[in-house]
Formats: C-alpha cells, structure tokens, sequence
C-alpha cells in the first residue's frame, strides 16, 4: 500500500471521538461522529479522498498535490494556503468552502459545487470549472488564466479583481456576476451570459465577446478595451485601456516537509438522520448529472433548462443539511 506523508492530523470533535492513531507504516484509523472536524496539513501528494464524507475539513498550509477529492463532500472546508495544484475535485461538493492563497492551478472542478465558497487572492490558473456551479461565490483577485468555465453556473459570483487570461467561458451563465477591475486579455467569451454582471474598470483587451448574449452598451462604457477586442454588435463600442504592465507569474507554493506517515485515512461519520438526509441530497443530485451528461454539451433545451434549475434547488438544500 502506498504510504502518505502528513505533518499533522487532528480531529476537533463536537461530539464523541472514538479514534486510534499510529505513527509509522501502522495504520491510522477513526470513527468521527458527522458534526466532527478534520483537521490535515502537511504533505499527502497523490492522495486518494475520493467518495468521502469530509464537511468542514481544515486543509491549512497542506500539500495535496494531484490528490483525488472526486464525489467526496467537503463543504464549510478550510484551505487556507494549501497547495491543491493538479487535484481532481469532479462533482465534488464544495459548498461555502474558503480559502485565502490556495493554488489550485491544473484541478479539475468539473461538475463540483462552490456555491457561496470565497477563495480569493488564488491561483486557479488552468483549471476546469466544466459544468461547475459557482453561484454566488467569492473569487475576488483569483488568477483564472486559461481556465475552462463551458457551462459553468456563476450567477451573482464575484470576479472583482480577477485575471482570466486567455480563459474559455462558453455558455457559461455569469448573470448579475460583479467584474470589478477584472481582466480579460484574449479571453473567448462564446455564448456566455452576461445580463446584469458589473463590468465597472474590466479590461476586456482582445476578448472575443462578439456571439456574447445579455452584453448593453451601459456595460462596455464602464469597462475598456483594445482594437482587438470584438463585440456582438458593430454599433457597440468601447474606450481603449491605458496601457498597463504585464501581469507577474504565481509564486510556486513553498515545500512543505513531512513530519508523519500513515498508511491509509478512514473517515466514515457514524450515520444519523443528518448524514442520510444529505446523502439522499447527493444522490438526487448524482442522477441529475448522470442525466445532463446525456445531452449535447452546447444544448440549449427546454430540458437542460429544468434539469438544471431542479439541480440548482437540491444544491441550496444541501447547504442547508
């Protein structure tokens, strides 16, 4: 079995803990009752936490690099200055999750939910938000450079300060979203949603807006632009950017050294009515997806429509469990 290096774990129960840890190339095992939290740091690259009840997780200063979060439920979590670069968080539930300076550049988001989650000031730079759901979010001053958002629900997140350079944001629904100072250099729009987002300082520098939909003139005369920049309408203008300097590379996270071994992490929450009721939540939501992945991914149906409205109800209900 492959063993993972972990600095410290701790569990902060508000309930009763039944727990035995071992330090070496022993086992670690726990019981965790469901209102527990966990607490990880350190180094545990290439782990797999996959299909794991894990809410309110701490991830402080940890290194998690390219490690496996698929399915698993990890809202209220704490990532603090973790470094999360190349991991996999597909239909992950991320919901209210924050963190200040995280590098999630190269993680696969894909179908997750960070419905009102706030990382901010965060390197996501190359990840894919496919089909997330990023509602009512906080983002602000987060690199977004090359980033995937096809499909993505955003309505009402805010963007402010922001940098999505060269990002894909296809279909994506940023209705009402604020983009305060947010810079699109060359960024293809496609047929995303715009009705209402806040583009108020935006750099839209080379930005393929020209098959965008809910885009106003009220919009583009509070942001500016180049002669690169391409509109849905010939009548449509906007001002030119002064010009600025060219945005600096991300720091590379610090290395973290390792301090503990363990050869597997069993987090099971005892079952009560709670943790039913939110697993019956997640599976409504399973077998919505499993339903939109059999329609077009550029469908624009009545049907996408209802299912993804439904989806968005089960997620507020979730964060409610």
């Amino acid at each position: 079995m492959v063993k993972h290096h972990l600095m410290n774990i701790r569990f902060v129960p508000t309930l009763t803990l039944l727990a035995a840890l071992s330090l070496g190339s022993a086992p670690l095992s726990a019981q965790v009752p469901v209102h527990s939290r966990l607490v990880l740091s350190g180094s545990c690259s290439g782990c797999d936490l996959s299909r794991r009840d894990m809410s309110q997780l701490t991830l402080k200063g940890g290194d998690f690099t390219d490690s496996v979060f698929n399915h698993s439920d990890l809202s209220g979590g704490e990532f603090d200055g973790s470094n999360l670069s190349g991991a996999h968080f597909r239909r992950a539930y991320l919901i209210r999750a924050s963190g200040r300076d995280v590098n999630m550049s190269r993680a696969t988001l894909s179908g997750a939910m960070l419905n009102q989650a706030s990382l901010v000031a965060s390197d996501m730079s190359n990840a894919d938000f496919r089909g997330a759901d990023m509602s009512d979010g906080n983002f602000t001053e987060s690199d977004f450079s090359g980033a995937r958002f096809i499909n993505t629900q955003a309505s009402g997140a805010d963007f402010s300060g922001a940098v999505f350079t060269l990002s894909e944001l296809d279909h994506a629904d940023f209705e009402n979203a604020k983009f305060v100072g947010t810079r699109f250099h060359s960024a293809q729009f496609g047929h995303a949603l715009v009705s209402g987002a806040e583009f108020s300082d935006a750099d839209l520098s080379g930005a393929d807006m020209s098959e965008v939909r809910g885009l106003t003139q009220d919009q583009l005369d509070r942001a500016c632009g180049n002669h690169d920049t391409r509109l849905p309408r010939s009548a449509m203008t906007v001002r030119k950017c002064p010009k600025t300097e060219t945005l600096a590379a991300a720091s590379p996270p610090k290395p973290i050294p390792a301090r503990m071994k363990m050869r597997a992490l069993d987090y099971r929450p005892l079952p009560d009515n709670r943790s039913r009721s939110r697993n019956n939540v997640r599976g409504a939501i399973d077998a919505i997806d499993r339903a939109l992945d059999l329609l077009p991914e550029d469908s624009q149906s009545t049907t996408r429509a209802e299912l993804l409205q439904s989806r968005k109800h089960l997620v507020g209900v979730l964060g409610q469990l």
